[in-house]
């Protein structure tokens, strides 16, 4: 990262005048909600039909139950962030970076982009290793509605109960919560994501894999991270986070294997990715961070002051 310590200017400090708690309190609510959305959707365990209706034969029923699960927890990570933003840092939930709009979409496509890049380059490279396994067969006989309802469910899974939800917290919040010191910031909303993921189920066979795991998070996270500073949008970090989830589906098909040089493969193309994206966020940039937050409107003048996302 180019900028070390910024500071807020006294007259961006006078205006956060809400206390708020310190930030272990925050990092620690912010994981509590995390793990807490994450799990939202086992409440449906207690339900005797929805039991049967995971396990169902009929593939619409269970895919539909499962969309609806993912959705349930989706709703209480935008809740949580919401309420965090709102009642425990005092600031409109506009500072959340949230907001769908133009700029949210192309911060979107652009996320995905990158992330369907990175994967697309993993996936040449486990080749050229010889890191592969036998494709899955594929039924050509399938109706074309079954294409259609796998595609959807994929989507659903990257981006619902993965990419929009978790980002909402680790990007949106978090990242918000500590802009008065960009850099800290940019660290903590990235090492809180990753730490959860240790007890992740990616395949790992002991602990030491499931510490090489953690550099998908990682990296990813990072990426995440610096494209939202730049485009000023938690889209961008949804689209990195969702896509790797999406392109990372799409390489099974192709027979891409899974496992620790893959996992740390994944994890340096992200990085490296970062740090071409930390390398375009300007002096500048990191100074309006730190004054106005990381997802508030360009000025339209030289104002120091911050804003709170109010544009």
């Amino acid at each position: 990262m180019t900028a070390q310590r910024i500071e807020a200017s006294p007259q961006a400090r006078f205006l956060r005048t809400p206390p708020r708690a310190p930030g272990w309190a925050r990092i620690l609510l912010a994981l509590v909600a995390f793990e807490a959305a994450a799990f939202s959707s086992l409440l449906f365990g207690g339900i005797g039909s929805f039991q049967a209706w995971v396990v169902s034969d009929d593939p619409i029923l269970k895919t539909g139950t499962l969309v609806v699960m993912w959705t349930v927890s989706c709703i209480a990570y935008l809740l949580f962030a919401l309420m965090l933003t709102r009642y425990m840092d005092h600031r409109p939930v506009r500072a959340a970076g949230l907001v769908f709009n133009r700029r949210a979409a192309k911060a979107l496509l652009v996320g995905t982009g990158i992330s369907t890049v990175v994967i697309c380059c993993v996936t040449a490279v486990s080749h050229v290793l010889g890191l592969v396994v036998p494709s899955p067969p594929m039924d050509l006989q399938v109706p074309w509605w079954f294409i259609v309802v796998s595609v959807l469910v994929v989507l659903a899974r990257s981006y619902v109960f993965q990419g929009i939800g978790e980002e909402a917290i680790m990007r949106g919040y978090l990242l918000q919560s500590f802009s008065d010191r960009p850099t800290r910031a940019v660290w903590v909303s990235v090492i809180v994501f990753t730490i959860p993921h240790i007890i992740s189920r990616g395949g790992q066979q002991n602990v030491l894999e499931r510490v090489i795991y953690l550099a998908i998070p990682f990296g990813f996270a990072l990426a995440a991270t610096c494209l939202c500073l730049i485009m000023r949008s938690v889209w961008a970090g949804i689209g990195i986070h969702g896509g790797f989830h999406l392109a990372t589906a799409i390489a099974r098909i192709v027979g891409t294997s899974d496992g620790p040089i893959n996992w740390t493969l994944t994890g340096a193309f992200y990085v490296v990715v970062a740090l071409v994206l930390a390398s375009r966020i300007s002096e500048q940039r990191w100074v309006e961070i730190a004054e106005r937050g990381p997802y508030a409107p360009p000025a339209a003048s030289g104002s120091g002051a911050r804003q709170e996302n109010s544009g």
